[in-house]
C-alpha cells in the first residue's frame, strides 16, 4: 500500500515510547505513513534514508531525524543486507498538549543549539534502554520530560502544511479514511461506510481512493489487517487462528490466502523466515 496511518500503542499516562531497533536494512523500509506522535530516529550504528514531507534526509551513526505530528514520512536503508541499530523515540502529542494549549497551531523546527542538546538526551536514552535497571522506565520518562522542555522552550514555530508538495490537493479525503481504517480495521468496514464518511458516492470514492493509494479500498483494508495479524504472530506469539480473528479477517482461510498472495508464504512460514532473519 502507498500510504498508511500508524496507531502507536502505549500507556496513555506516560509521555512516550522508546523502541530499540537492531535488524537488517531490508526490514527498515516503510511505506509513506504518519501518526499523531512526534518522532525522532537516532542512529546508533548504520545508515538510514528518510523522506519527510517530500524532503530527502540521510542519517548516519550519531545523527537523527525528526517528524512533526502527522507529518508524512518514509524510510529505507541503502544497504539491505547490513544489520543497523537505531532507536525510535515517539512522543505523545496528547501528553504534551496540557503544557501548551495552542499546540495544534504550532510545529517544531530543530536547530543548532537544540539539536546538540537533543543528541545528548538520545544518547542518555540509549544507555538507559540497554541497562538492566529495574526501574529504568522512570529514568526514561524523566528524559522524555527533558526532551519536551527543549521542544517547547526552543523549537516551536507556526504550523505549516504537513503534507509533501507532491501529495494531491484532495488527499484530505484519503487521509480521513486511512486514519479511520488504522483505528478501526478490526471492525466490519464497507466501501459505502467510507464513502459516507467523506461525503462521496461509493462509485466516485472507489475510483478516487485507488488513484490516491494505488490500490483498491478492499485491498488496502485487508493489507492493514494482514500486517497487524502477522505482527501479532511475530511479537505476541499468537496462533494463526487468533491472529486472523483478532484483526478483522472473516476466517483463517482468508488470512492464509492473502498472506500467500502478498508474500508467497503462509503466515506460519512468514513468521519462521522473518524470525530467522532477525
Amino acid at each position: 500500500m502507498k500510504y498508511c496511518y500508524e496507531v502507536v500503542k502505549y500507556d496513555k499516562n506516560v509521555p512516550g515510547r522508546v523502541l530499540m531497533q537492531y535488524k537488517p536494512g531490508k526490514r527498515c523500509d516503510t511505506n509513506l505513513h504518519w501518526h499523531k506522535e512526534l518522532e525522532f530516529v537516532y542512529m546508533i550504528d548504520g545508515e538510514l534514508d528518510a523522506k519527510i514531507s517530500g524532503k530527502n534526509i540521510k542519517i548516519n551513526s550519531g545523527d537523527f531525524y525528526f517528524c512533526n505530528s502527522e507529518e508524512i514520512h518514509i524510510t529505507s536503508a541503502p544497504d539491505k543486507a547490513k544489520v543497523i541499530k537505531y532507536i525510535v523515540i515517539l512522543l505523545s502529542y496528547d501528553y504534551m498538549l496540557p503544557y501548551f494549549k495552542q499546540l495544534d497551531r504550532m510545529q517544531f523546527k530543530i536547530e543548532n543549539s537544540a539539536r546538540s542538546q537533543l543528541k545528548l538526551l538520545f544518547q542518555k536514552l540509549v544507555t538507559i534502554a540497554e541497562s538492566s535497571d529495574e526501574y529504568k522506565s522512570l529514568a526514561v520518562n524523566a528524559v522524555f520530560m527533558e526532551i519536551y522542555h527543549v521542544l517547547l522552550g526552543q523549537c516551536m514555530i507556526p504550523k505549516k502544511n504537513r503534507f509533501a508538495a507532491n501529495v494531491p490537493d484532495n488527499f484530505i479525503y484519503a487521509k480521513k479514511v486511512i486514519e479511520y481504517i488504522g483505528q478501526n480495521y478490526k471492525e466490519d468496514i464497507t466501501l459505502k461506510d467510507m464513502a459516507d464518511l467523506v461525503g462521496l458516492t461509493p462509485a466516485y470514492f472507489s475510483k478516487y481512493f485507488k488513484n490516491i493509494t494505488e490500490t483498491s479500498f478492499i485491498q488496502y483494508l485487508n493489507g492493514v489487517r494482514l500486517e497487524h495479524a502477522l505482527a501479532e504472530m511475530m511479537f505476541d506469539n499468537e496462533t494463526v487462528t487468533k491472529a486472523a480473528l483478532n484483526n478483522g479477517f472473516a476466517n483463517v482461510k482468508s488470512f492464509i490466502e492473502l498472506c500467500k498472495k502478498i508474500y508467497g508464504y503462509t503466515p506460519t512460514q512468514y513468521k519462521k523466515n522473518n524470525l530467522y532473519e532477525s
